[in-house]
């Protein structure tokens, strides 16, 4: 009830009912109080309404911590006034939990990547040259066997070389990576495969270096972008359009191939940029994760008890959020306590952490199984069994999503 003043004319001023009946309007219920209110007014229905809540928060989790699958009981009898509404429940613990748990220090180093220095310049035009020259003299000796796999290499020498006198000039110092290399033999075979002149071995030759190439090209682009021979996207469109169609890669190929290229470039350019955008990106779908992961974590009770008629998907999705809120807090304390310890450094503190956080880790498994207990009301012998099929499909679904998560979260740096 406010402190303001109760109004003399007995006219609702929100749905405009006359004659009023008290203090309250017996049709919209809004107290009949005169409209202008005080700074004090407004610092008081701050305060109230946030010790209302808190004293509704608080009676809650005790519920919720001391009697595992207490609430959904009292939920599905429709005991609903005295406690913290479930949505807001989850709303709010999680909320608290990932707020907090972001801020902690250890958080902020998961995930944690070295920045590795640059590929070095290993080769230039006089090294190329060189190397042309030990093989060009090497192939006269050289048995049948190794003969081709020389001529190969003689022949890749001398396109790289080609490639770089018309781009750079004779007399260039210019180191080069690998990559860069790679990249520029490539590009002159492609441009070469069209010619007629070119015998049919030859053709064929062409055809699976810069078959083999391209596999090369994807797997070393898919786990390690930094051997990319394609230096940019309009470099591997121009490869691309050079090729024949039956080597070209295909619709989503492509797609794949120019986001990875992409991302290779940015790391090229700020790594640690890169890794950190990204990093704060997975991070921050977290709670996307369990959010995305309660529906299924409801389903897969729904089918684990698909003979209780009684127990709607709902209900199921009201003792998930139950758990899923316990979890939040449960597992916010062991981080906080894992936190203090080492802010503090102490040795006693050390050894006491451990046993709490042992016994934490016990409870959290515990209250999976209490909870199920209490709301199914099934023996223990079938409730450890759906336990145990609960957390392995719930482990599947939770692996599937943060594997999804992870690709968006690389794909949308």
């Amino acid at each position: 009830m406010s402190h303001l003043k109760e109004r003399k004319e007995p006219t609702c001023l929100n749905c405009q009912t006359n004659p009023l009946y008290g203090r309250y309007c017996h049709v919209c219920g809004q107290e009949n109080l005169e409209p202008r209110e005080t700074v004090w007014h407004l610092v008081q229905h701050f305060f109230n309404d946030i010790t209302h809540f808190d004293g509704k928060f608080f009676s809650t989790v005790k519920y919720l911590l001391k009697r595992p699958g207490f609430l959904s009981v009292e939920y599905t009898r429709g005991r609903r006034a005295s406690y913290l509404n479930p949505i807001r429940m989850y709303v709010f613990t999680s909320a608290i939990f990932f707020i907090i748990l972001f801020s902690l220090p250890a958080s902020r180093q998961v995930l944690q990547v070295k920045e590795t220095p640059p590929k070095e310049k290993v080769e230039g035009l006089r090294d190329l040259q060189k190397a042309r020259d030990k093989v060009n003299a090497g192939l006269p000796q050289a048995n049948s066997g190794d003969r081709e796999d020389k001529q190969i290499e003689l022949d890749r020498l001398n396109t790289t070389i080609a490639v770089i006198r018309r781009t750079y000039g004779d007399t260039t110092t210019r180191k080069f990576t690998r990559e860069e290399l790679r990249g520029f033999w490539l590009q002159a075979y492609a441009d070469s495969i069209g010619r007629s002149d070119l015998p049919a071995t030859v053709r064929t030759r062409l055809k699976d270096a810069i078959s083999q190439a391209n596999d090369t090209a994807r797997r070393n682009n898919l786990f390690g972008w930094h051997e990319s021979q394609y230096h940019s996207v309009a470099h591997y469109d121009s490869v691309q359009h050079a090729l024949p169609d039956s080597l070209r890669d295909g619709f989503f190929k492509g797609l794949l191939m120019r986001r990875i290229i992409n991302m290779d470039e940015e790391v090229r350019k700020d790594q640690s940029s890169f890794f950190e955008h990204f990093k704060e990106n997975f991070l921050h779908s977290f709670p996307k994760i369990l959010f995305f992961s309660l529906p299924f974590f409801a389903l897969i009770l729904r089918l684990l008890y698909v003979r209780r008629k009684q127990y709607l998907y709902v209900e199921h999705g009201i003792f998930t959020i139950h758990v899923y809120c316990a979890t939040f807090l449960s597992t916010l304390a062991l981080s906080l306590l894992n936190e203090l310890t080492n802010l503090l450094g102490w040795r006693w503190l050390d050894v006491l952490s451990g046993f709490l956080i042992f016994g934490l880790i016990l409870y959290m498994l515990w209250y999976l199984y209490k909870a199920m207990r209490t709301f199914y009301r099934q023996g223990r012998a079938k409730t450890i069994v759906k336990y145990i099929i609960l957390m392995l499909l719930a482990f599947v679904v939770n692996t599937v999503l943060l594997l999804l998560f992870l690709v968006i979260s690389l794909i949308s740096v």
